[in-house]
């Protein structure tokens, strides 16, 4: 059978509960010193962590990190894969799996001692890879026409892992600057994005020594041309 309380267990309770009211010392009733004292900063309560590591609002603009300086190549003072590292010999590389939504956002050049040097920027994140070769006369992706480069040896440059614009954001941050950048005895062309590839030809005035690598945030692949 199910216990029940009946109205004697519920009397009793009832007098216990008098009994306790009756004894408890009249100071009780005071509020302590402590309660009503104002709460000194040393008293008051830090910020909590959350389990998942976060913390709260109060100390998120404190504790958050700083992000992680960008990488500048226009002050560069040595070439970008060391002074040891030139070349005239086109290389390849493939594409990281993971390069996602890098679009051709800028082309810029630069004069530096010792070398020449041209960056090419992407939008989005990844790790871009490039082939190269060189040209007698270098044409247009797809339709195969001659580009309008100046120079007497060209390095064509086909990046991959990149991709045309897809939707609106990323055609705002698609390249719209002049084709042609000239720094010092070179004449560097863009010739846009087809399917994966960004292609970009570098006119000199004879066949130079050069390096290709890249930096990132943002994601760039820079050549250095020797002087």
């Amino acid at each position: 059978m199910p216990y029940r309380r009946t109205s004697h267990h519920r009397t009793g309770r009832l007098a216990a509960a008098l009994a306790l009211l009756i004894a408890a010392p009249l100071a009780a009733c005071t509020p302590s010193d402590q309660e009503s004292s104002p709460q000194s900063a040393s008293q008051a309560p830090s910020a909590s962590v959350s389990q998942s590591g976060g913390s709260s609002q109060a100390s998120a603009s404190s504790t958050a990190a700083s992000p992680s300086p960008t990488q500048d190549e226009s002050d560069a003072t040595t070439p970008i894969l060391g002074a040891d590292a030139w070349t005239t010999a086109p290389s390849d590389k493939d594409a990281a799996p993971t390069s996602e939504g890098l679009v051709f956002h800028d082309l810029r050049a630069g004069d530096h001692e010792g070398f020449y040097r041209v960056v090419v920027e992407f939008s989005g994140s990844g790790d871009p890879g490039w082939f190269m070769s060189w040209a007698e006369q270098p044409v247009e992706q797809g339709r195969g026409l001659p580009l309008d480069v100046e120079g007497v040896a060209f390095l064509n440059l086909a990046i991959t892992g990149t991709s045309m614009p897809l939707d609106d954001e990323q055609t705002s941050q698609y390249y719209s600057g002049p084709s042609n950048v000239a720094v010092g005895t070179l004449d560097v062309i863009e010739d846009g994005t087809f399917e994966d590839q960004t292609h970009i030809v570098i006119g000199m005035d004879d066949v130079r020594e050069f390096q290709v690598g890249t930096l990132t945030d943002p994601v760039r692949v820079v050549i250095d041309v020797k002087k």
